[in-house]
């Protein structure tokens, strides 16, 4: 998927007008599953959540039973700056359900750890550097820096 720069617009005003910073998700790793899978996102507040699946949006949690995902994670106020400046880093970056999935995305945001433990636990787990994802830390990374956002860089 591609955003285009209005897309990113569009997110970056639909999280900002869902985040409440008091509530038990604000800045967190979620996870929650659907039929047979399991999906990452970041939580928002209790009501709502950001997607970072194959199509990025704000969700309700409602009617999902989600679970914070037991992973050290960045205070939750520069989650929410990581996650809007990521909007803009992958903009380009294509969907992959080994390669750059959900839970890349959101551990990365969270933790600056690109990894999907579902692919690491997989028998396909070879076809991607058991699970990392070889450049996005460091692409991050450089995004943030060149534009003077060193603070984010954990």
């Amino acid at each position: 998927m591609t955003l285009t720069n209005e897309d990113i617009i569009k997110l970056r005003d639909d999280l900002r007008a869902s985040v409440d910073s008091t509530s038990l998700y604000y800045g967190r790793l979620l996870e929650w599953q659907d039929f047979l899978t399991n999906h990452y996102g970041i939580g928002l507040s209790n009501e709502y959540l950001f997607s970072t699946g194959e199509i990025f949006s704000v969700i309700k949690t409602e009617g999902k039973t989600i679970k914070l995902t037991p992973t050290p994670s960045l205070p939750p106020t520069i989650v929410i700056q990581r996650l809007i400046y990521a909007l803009d880093c992958f903009k380009n970056w294509h969907y992959g359900l080994l390669g750059w999935n959900c839970e890349h995305y959101s551990r990365l945001v969270v933790t600056n750890e690109s990894l999907s433990y579902q692919v690491m636990y997989s028998p396909l787990a070879w076809l991607n550097h058991g699970g990392y994802h070889p450049t996005a830390v460091k692409d991050f990374n450089e995004y943030l820096n060149f534009r003077g956002l060193n603070d984010l860089i954990q």
